[in-house]
């Protein structure tokens, strides 16, 4: 197995892109590829990955309210149903419930 420094490999990809970015340069196609520049793009599409995470997990928390909030009031409305039930009924009626609930 070849044991490799990730150091190594990322001053490696540097210099790389240093080069094509000089090359670049050099034959007037472009100045714009540069390590700086892909720094400035990996920080930025950072922080737009870390933005649409929240956005997910804020709708997530939003779905589970609605959820919850549905799950409760129909156990409101079973439990207004089974006050009105005879007690025999009621109470049979209570053990599905907590089976179920």
């Amino acid at each position: 197995m070849i044991n490799i420094n990730p150091k190594t490999v990322i001053d490696f990809a540097l210099r790389q892109l240093d080069n094509v970015g000089y090359e670049l340069q050099r034959r007037g196609i472009s100045s714009q590829v540069n390590r700086h520049n892909l720094a400035a793009l990996a920080m930025t599409k950072q922080q737009q990955v870390k933005g649409e995470m929240a956005r997910y997990e804020l709708k997530l928390a939003i779905q589970r309210n609605k959820i919850e909030k549905a799950r409760q009031q129909a156990l409101d409305t079973v439990d207004g149903v089974i006050e009105k039930l005879p007690e025999p009924i009621a109470t049979q009626v209570n053990r599905a419930k907590e089976l179920v609930a």
